[in-house]
């Protein structure tokens, strides 16, 4: 299958917050060897250090020119919609064009909590939400009375430069692949197997004609840690920290990360190819000295077998 893309994934930071100037440098790293994109992991409550991911999109498209940018995902029912559309267009403003946008529920229930959202809203919150982001960067002068949010003739300038900002929905389970079909653009999931993948496209896929939305199978991209290695072993020795408090088994964590000799990274990408996948988001999993290495052997190792 052709038109692979392959970008590049930061967040959870385990081993500590890098310097500002080396968040730089792995965006222009990430963008010299041919990534496509970079993703940043959204919380607002952690356990390990983290930034606002908005602060940093504008630091990054200050320093880049061509490398696409998004969430991965943003928790969208913990922050107000018009705020969101008007951020985000902005940055899509400031970066030429090059934002994307990926939603979810929020898979940690503090960032809710924190924000003074009951989790058990967080569904329903996100769907209008979604809605209301379209509505502010394709019309103006609108006005909005639902479940949660109230607002009237409300106009954000400027909008998008290609009109609503593509929106990507995270999750795996039937429920948010049926928000997928009803509501986004895109599918994002994480730490899934090629077999989990190729099973939940076609679930999307019959969704999609049921609901009389067809969904283009092309727009899918799957998050996965990734460390490239000479020593397999050493690999796995280095991923294992990312690795605690999973709640599956090591074979099946193995299955869903992309970790090893250059050639076993390319074979399991390929496997993802083979079921189906063209986009991924490969997040190092390993101490800060490495990153700029790991993303020069992602451009050496894995993107030229899928150009």
């Amino acid at each position: 299958m052709s038109g692979v893309k392959i970008g590049i994934g930061f967040g959870q930071w385990k081993y500590g917050l890098p310097e500002p100037e080396a968040l730089c440098n792995y965006a222009e790293a990430s963008e010299a060897v041919g990534l496509d994109s970079l993703w940043l992991s959204d919380h607002i409550v952690t356990r390990n250090p983290t930034l606002d991911i908005t602060c940093l999109f504008a630091m990054i498209a200050a320093r880049t020119k061509h490398l696409k940018m998004g969430p991965s995902v943003l928790t969208l029912p913990a922050r107000h919609p018009v705020q969101v559309a008007k951020t985000y267009a902005t940055l899509d403003y400031i970066s030429g064009g090059r934002m994307i946008m990926a939603v979810g529920s929020g898979s940690d229930v503090r960032d809710l909590e924190a924000c003074g959202v009951p989790p058990q809203e967080r569904g329903k919150r996100l769907d209008e939400g979604i809605e209301i982001l379209r509505k502010l960067w394709t019309e103006s002068h609108v006005t909005h009375h639902g479940q949660f949010y109230h607002f009237d003739d409300v106009t954000i300038e400027p909008k998008p430069r290609k009109g609503s900002l593509d929106i990507w929905i995270g999750g795996k389970s039937d429920a948010i692949l049926k928000r997928v079909v009803r509501l986004g653009d895109g599918w994002f999931p994480a730490l899934t197997s090629p077999e989990e993948f190729k099973r939940d496209m076609d679930k999307l896929l019959a969704f999609g004609e049921a609901y009389g939305r067809p969904m283009n199978p092309r727009e899918a991209g799957v998050l996965l840690l990734t460390h490239v290695a000479q020593d397999r072993n050493a690999a796995w020795q280095t991923v294992a920290p990312f690795l605690r408090g999973l709640p599956m088994s090591p074979e099946d964590v193995a299955a869903r990360c992309v970790v090893g000799t250059p050639q076993e990274c390319v074979e399991k990408l390929q496997s993802f190819v083979e079921a189906g996948c063209v986009k991924f988001v490969l997040r190092p999993a390993c101490p800060l000295p490495e990153i700029r290495s790991q993303i020069e052997l992602y451009g050496k190792e894995l993107v030229p077998h899928f150009a």
